[in-house]
């Protein structure tokens, strides 16, 4: 109920319009009324409401009287200068403060009940769950096995010793070639018998060594090697002292890889 509406107790008389505050209307001790007047025009003994609009509001065992829309009766003639309907947006304003004065008097019955106390709003607090961090995974150290050592591989001592002699004939056999070419004068046989020659080397290289001749048998092979690269040049010279001398050279280093070869077990 709108607060512009006096209590029930009050008498009767003008007072403030509630829908319209340049007008008064007139409150008949009971109800209001469809009288309206200018707020100058009102007697100037019942327009004082300053009085009480200060007066608290008195909580009633029934709620105060509310407007009624009801014809005015018989006794009570429009006042001049009144209007004898009410327009839609007064309508509007009378079902407004109906609704507002109902909110206060429900509020007012409540506080009286609970001696005035005001219970504590309870703000519901959303707990912010912190996203857990994901571990990162520790990289783990890869153990590599220790390998065993491998077993000594079997050589077969006989296909060596049978390859060996093998190279080294042929070695001996190309020197002789390169003799008779020497002793005729000839060049291209000594190149090609040369060529022939680092083709052995290279048979010899390949063999599977046993154990026992190993040590003897790389450092022979060098030997070897240098002697062929001493022949090389020398058959380039075209001298034959010398080229003579460089296959004497070869000539022993075969030799020393046979001997090596017929002691291997």
């Amino acid at each position: 109920m709108s607060s512009t509406t006096p209590p029930s107790a009050t008498p009767a008389g003008w007072y403030p319009d509630y829908a319209d505050r340049t007008q008064q209307r007139y409150w008949d001790g009971a109800a209001w009324t469809t009288h309206t007047a200018p707020a100058a025009a009102a007697p100037p003994q019942q327009a004082a409401t300053a009085p009480l609009a200060s007066q608290p509001l008195q909580l009633q065992k029934s709620a105060p009287p509310a407007f009624t829309a009801a014809p005015v009766p018989s006794p009570y003639a429009a006042q001049p200068g009144t209007t004898s309907g009410m327009s839609g947006k007064a309508k509007g304003w009378i079902i407004a403060g109906a609704v507002v004065g109902s909110l206060l008097l429900v509020g007012g019955v409540s506080n009286a009940i609970n001696g005035g106390r005001t219970e504590p709003v309870v703000v519901a607090q959303t707990a912010t769950q912190t996203p857990t961090a994901t571990p990162t995974p520790v990289p783990t150290a890869t153990v590599e096995p220790i390998a065993e050592p491998a077993a000594p591989a079997v050589v077969d001592v006989a296909a060596f010793q049978a390859g060996a002699s093998k190279h080294t004939a042929d070695i001996d056999k190309d020197l002789d070639d390169m003799v008779t070419t020497l002793a005729e004068g000839g060049t291209w046989r000594l190149i090609s018998n040369t060529a022939e020659i680092s083709f052995n080397l290279g048979q010899l290289e390949s063999l599977d060594v046993p154990v026992s001749i190993a040590a003897e048998w790389a450092p022979a092979l060098v030997g070897l090697q240098t002697n062929l690269d001493t022949l090389t040049t020398a058959v380039s010279g075209g001298d034959p002292a010398t080229i003579q001398g460089a296959m004497d050279g070869v000539r022993a280093s075969a030799a020393v890889l046979r001997d090596i070869g017929t002691r291997a077990v």
